[in-house]
């Protein structure tokens, strides 16, 4: 969804890419605020597109002309070794660990770590201008709350109640604005599934999105200016800065090293999922697949954040795409359930605001996209048991049980 760009600069890019291709190009400013990149026969090899960061910086997208990638590699190396900071890097989770490191100072480490990318995502996420920032944002909340959940064994109880309510709070005040962000983002390929001569009837539903969205997320504004998310913020980092002083008493999982618990941990998730994905048939409750889902978060980010740094690639890396994979089938289905329950509510709305003729016509083309939605819902229902398969089959689960035991 976003294009915020490949590289990251904290100062002026006119600048940072000045200095760091001063021996081999020049740099000149456009009109339109991008920056043109010349080689030494003063020809034009490629271009930066720039789009402000908000509370970061800037980022640039290097854009070679066609005929000059090689030059487009060579700006891009020398960009990323003086002035600009790669965007997997800026964006990576990934900390270093050891197997044999305490579980809570290494659970400190990876929640500072979360925090921080919290922390770089808030200014964006209250501007607006991107909203791949609440998305980021968002992540970052849940993969802290899925550590605090499996990890909990390395915090005091009254530091596990200080928090996790809060940050379930925190994550509330976000969901509205994302889920209306995603359906505006998505609207046309959302009207696309409706009959084509129904389409236009559908824009009043587009304003009214429109409307809902911007309500969400002033009601969202407030709640993260607000006292109780900056005290969290404070608490957090608090709490994490003197983890591993807190007295072990009440915290039997923190001098065991991290490869102990995170495998423990992998495994009875795993084995969870298993039990729950094979219970789980076509006529099964939408709810039994969404909390299949969320159970599967849980696993993926436990093997993003502690297996793939401590255990085997080659069962790590397959483990994750065969649930990438489940959970793409999974968050298919829980879109549409949201998505038709969202055009439902809507329809009293719109019969409200709008009336006659328009109303009626804008009510069939609703019902008629419900439908298609429904359809690509059972269409979900009906992949499930090969995703689920390749996740969970014998030999599967039987490399996992190796793997972590």
């Amino acid at each position: 969804m976003s294009d915020r760009g490949d590289l990251l600069s904290t100062t002026s890019p006119f600048e940072a890419a000045r200095t760091a291709l001063a021996q081999a190009y020049t740099v000149e400013q456009a009109p339109d605020g991008d920056l043109v990149i010349r080689d030494g026969l003063e020809k034009i090899v490629s271009r930066l597109s720039v789009q402000a960061a908000p509370g970061l910086g800037w980022w640039v997208k290097l854009r070679p002309l066609r005929g000059y990638e090689g030059d487009g590699e060579r700006i891009e190396w020398l960009l990323t070794q003086q002035a600009f900071t790669p965007a997997e890097e800026w964006s990576s989770i990934r900390v270093p660990m050891r197997a044999g490191e305490r579980a809570d100072v290494v659970v400190a480490r990876v929640l500072l770590r979360l925090r921080e990318v919290q922390d770089q995502n808030l200014a964006g996420t209250l501007s607006g201008d991107d909203i791949e920032y609440l998305h980021d944002y968002r992540v970052s909340i849940r993969r802290t709350r899925s550590v605090l959940r499996e990890m909990k064994r390395v915090f005091t109880p009254a530091d596990l109640e200080r928090v996790r309510a809060s940050f379930k709070w925190l994550q509330d005040q976000t969901s509205a604005t994302r889920d209306l962000d995603v359906y505006l983002h998505e609207f046309d390929e959302l009207r696309a599934l409706a009959p084509e001569a129904m389409r236009a009837d559908l824009d009043p539903l587009r304003e009214l999105l429109s409307a809902r969205r911007q309500r969400a997320r002033a009601y969202m504004e407030q709640a993260l200016s607000s006292e109780r998310a900056r005290t969290l913020h404070a608490e957090w980092g608090e709490i994490l800065q003197v983890l591993v002083l807190e007295d072990e008493t009440e915290r039997p999982d923190a001098p065991r090293t991290i490869a102990e618990v995170a495998s423990a941990r992998i495994l009875k998730v795993h084995r969870r999922m298993v039990k729950m994905g094979r219970a789980i048939t076509t006529d099964s409750r939408p709810e039994q697949y969404h909390e299949l889902r969320k159970k599967g978060k849980e696993l993926r980010y436990l093997l993003e954040l502690f297996a793939a740094p401590l255990f085997d690639p080659e069962v790590v890396r397959p483990m994750i795409r065969a649930l990438k994979g489940l959970q793409d089938v999974l968050g298919r289905h829980q879109d549409r359930e949201v998505q038709t329950e969202m055009l439902r509510e809507i329809g009293v709305e719109l019969v409200g605001g709008v009336g006659g003729t328009e109303s009626a016509h804008a009510l069939m083309a609703i019902g008629a996209l419900i439908v298609r939605l429904e359809a690509d819902a059972a269409t979900a229902r009906g992949q499930f048991a090969a995703s689920f398969e390749e996740f969970a089959s014998e030999a599967q689960c039987k490399l996992v049980a190796e793997a972590f035991s």
